[in-house]
């Protein structure tokens, strides 16, 4: 199942990378467990975030981004508190067949 252009679920639970096949991960448990990781000031995200985080709030900012580790596809962007779990962990539910 093609979770999105970047991300498939295999039906064993495998996360996988759609460019190279290359595994990421298992569901629902983290789906980026090997992914390549990179954390930067949420300005780093481009012009759209030009203003300081501590003009809108007291917590600290982060872009966070996730890589495939084989052929370095952007898999997944946020920007989210610091102080917060990466990624927060995500499940796909499947309807029963004949549904």
């Amino acid at each position: 199942m093609k979770i999105n252009d970047n991300v498939m679920l295999q039906e064993d639970g495998t996360v996988v990378c759609v460019h190279c096949d290359n595994e990421l991960g298992t569901q629902p448990g983290d789906p980026f467990a090997t992914a390549t990781r990179r954390e930067q000031p949420s300005q780093a995200a481009g012009p759209g975030v030009r203003a300081p985080a501590s003009h809108f709030t007291d917590r600290p900012i982060g872009l966070r981004q996730v890589f495939c580790p084989q052929c370095y596809v952007l898999l997944a962007t946020e920007i989210a508190p610091t102080d917060e779990p990466s990624y927060r962990g995500w499940e796909v539910k499947l309807a029963p067949a004949g549904s």
